[in-house]
């Protein structure tokens, strides 16, 4: 039996990591859903946009501030240490601006955050905090210690094993079975056993599944397709048991990151920035953009299409002048969008976005000159190690800037927001009320 501690409304927040509008409206018309199709009829689904580019990094942090990469200073799943050309990891103390569980905590409200991305280390909550993806294992990763205690006992497990994708299918989704399973089980216990006002959790295990075999769906391979969708289906039994037990008055949101969509080509911006003459590195096995031959390249590339300038007063030995940005900004989009597909003749490159579009705040100046998003289908990768421009690796889906997809239920249905930034707003007016 839930606890409340009466200070508002009670909010639900159930996050399906990566799965796409459009996927979810398919399968809950075939009937293949229907727990999600039930719920749907009870509120707005829509189709939900996510931020440039289309990490679930940036992604999970513009949910749970409500604010843009410029306000809240994710800009990738790796990022650059500014004044070098060193890599690091950010993580939730990155995070520049409070969440939203946070802010709900200053006013007696308890929060249950179980699995969200971006959220390790843990740190102190008014309740209880599980840290999602990249969280390595659970120490350092839950609050407080008697949560701990508790996840340790029952065999939790953070995340799916990605190496046993690589190896076996099989393999994999055994682990992503079990996965699913721990998380459920978890999920239930504070659902129960905590005092909660705000409930949030995420089932990451859906973009996993998405990355390794999204292919075999799309193709219905008559090995995995079926298994694609049994794995779906128990999200989708597992999405009815909560919703079954939400107590009255209680608001419902579910969401998703991105969307997601089978990988045509990897395409790998620093290859092509070497061989279009404006980047050189130093050595013939370069691992990273540290790995530069500064004084010979104006430009470097970060998953997923992050442009920097090599710009001086800004990089260590920068060479690119602030009154040359602009232009030599110009000339690597335009070599961009000549970029094609080897076999089709196709431009891949759909749009070619400037920093100053993308991003508002304090931290906007930390984020890429450029982002260059590509069509649909070719995912575009920032390693420097890779010498060919195209190159298909073991993962056959990738993630989708436009597909997300957002459900609220009434009474808050007709303030569905259409982009992931205005679900933290939304939650926080619903426990208002």
């Amino acid at each position: 039996m839930t606890h409340h501690t009466g200070s508002g409304n009670r909010c639900v927040v159930i996050g399906l990591d990566g799965t796409p509008f459009s996927f979810l409206q398919q399968e809950m018309t075939d009937g293949k859903l229907p727990h999600l199709a039930n719920l749907k009829s009870r509120g707005t689904f829509n189709r939900m946009e996510t931020d440039i580019p289309a990490i679930s990094s940036i992604a999970w942090a513009s949910f749970m501030t409500g604010e843009n990469p410029g306000m809240h200073g994710i800009f990738g799943f790796t990022d650059r240490k500014p004044g070098t050309y060193d890599l690091y990891f950010p993580n939730y103390a990155s995070l520049k601006v409070s969440p939203i569980w946070d802010t709900l905590g200053q006013f007696g409200n308890r929060c249950c955050v179980l699995n969200v991305p971006s959220t390790f280390p843990a740190r102190p909550v008014n309740g209880i905090l599980v840290s999602g993806f990249v969280a390595p294992n659970l120490d350092r990763a839950v609050y407080p210690d008697s949560a701990l205690e508790y996840l340790k006992g029952m065999g939790y497990r953070v995340d799916v094993d990605a190496s046993k994708g690589r190896k076996s299918l099989d393999l994999f989704l055994e682990d992503l079975f079990d996965t699913l399973e721990k998380r459920r089980e978890a999920v239930l216990h504070f659902w129960k056993q905590e005092i909660w006002d705000l409930f949030v959790f995420v089932l990451t295990g859906t973009d996993r599944l998405h990355h390794f075999m999204w292919r075999h769906y799309e193709e219905k391979d008559p090995t995995y397709y079926p298994e694609f969708v049994r794995y779906y289906q128990r999200v989708d039994e597992i999405v009815g048991e909560f919703v079954s037990e939400l107590p009255a008055e209680t608001s419902l949101f579910m969401l998703s990151d991105h969307g997601s969509c089978t990988i045509s080509k990897e395409a790998y911006g620093n290859a092509f920035l070497r061989e279009q003459g404006f980047l050189a590195f130093s050595g013939d096995s370069p691992m990273t953009i540290a790995n530069i031959d500064a004084p010979n390249s104006r430009a470097y590339c970060m998953d997923p299409g992050r442009v920097y300038l090599n710009l001086e007063g800004r990089e260590p030995a920068g060479i690119v002048k602030i009154d040359e940005a602009q232009r030599t900004l110009a000339d690597i989009a335009a070599a961009f969008r000549e970029l094609r597909d080897p076999d089709t003749g196709e431009t891949i490159v759909d749009r070619i976005i400037m920093r100053d579009e993308i991003y508002q705040g304090p931290q906007a100046h930390l984020g890429p000159d450029m982002v260059v998003q590509p069509k649909r289908g070719y995912d575009f990768k920032g390693s420097v190690a890779q010498p060919n421009i195209f190159w298909n690796g073991h993962l056959t889906g990738m993630h989708t800037q436009d597909d997300a997809f957002v459900f609220v239920c009434e009474p808050w249905s007709g303030e569905a927001p259409n982009h992931i930034r205005g679900v933290a707003p939304l939650i926080l007016k619903a426990m208002e009320k």
